[in-house]
Parts: structure tokens; C-alpha cells; sequence
């Protein structure tokens, strides 16, 4: 039987707490000024954004299929 492990399943409830916090705090401009990914030279770059923002999604079905993906081949991928 197929099980997902910790790892995946940690990175899933990650992903869709980030996407559900753009949408309740409702100013998508400030998650991504904080957690996307700048340039280092920039201004706006922050030493944080090099791990989140791969947590970063922008709509609906961009996180919808990433994380199908993830629950579909982490497990795999991981082991």
C-alpha cells in the first residue's frame, strides 16, 4: 500500500498554510516582497528568501498541481 511519508506530507501542509495566508491576509504584494526570490545585489533581497520562496505560489492551480506532483512522486523521489 501506498504511504506518504513525514517528509511530504510536512511539505505539502507547508505549502498550502502559505498559499491560504496570501489569500486571508489578502495583499499578495507583501508576501511576495518578503518571500520571493531577489537578486542578491537588490534592495529587497532578504537572506530568508533564498528557503521560502519556494513556498511561494501564485494562483490556485499552480499550488494545486504542484502539490499533486509532490504527493505523487515525494515519496518516491524521497526514498
Amino acid at each position: 500500500m501506498y504511504r506518504l511519508t513525514d517528509t511530504v506530507k510536512h511539505l505539502i501542509i507547508i505549502n498550502a498554510l502559505m498559499f491560504i495566508g496570501t489569500l486571508v491576509i489578502g495583499n499578495g504584494e507583501l508576501f511576495y516582497k518578503l518571500f520571493a526570490l531577489y537578486f542578491p545585489m537588490n534592495e529587497l533581497f532578504k537572506p530568508w528568501q533564498i528557503f521560502m520562496h519556494m513556498f511561494m505560489h501564485g494562483w490556485f492551480l499552480h499550488i494545486f498541481f504542484n502539490m499533486f506532483a509532490l504527493w505523487m512522486f515525494g515519496t518516491v523521489v524521497e526514498q
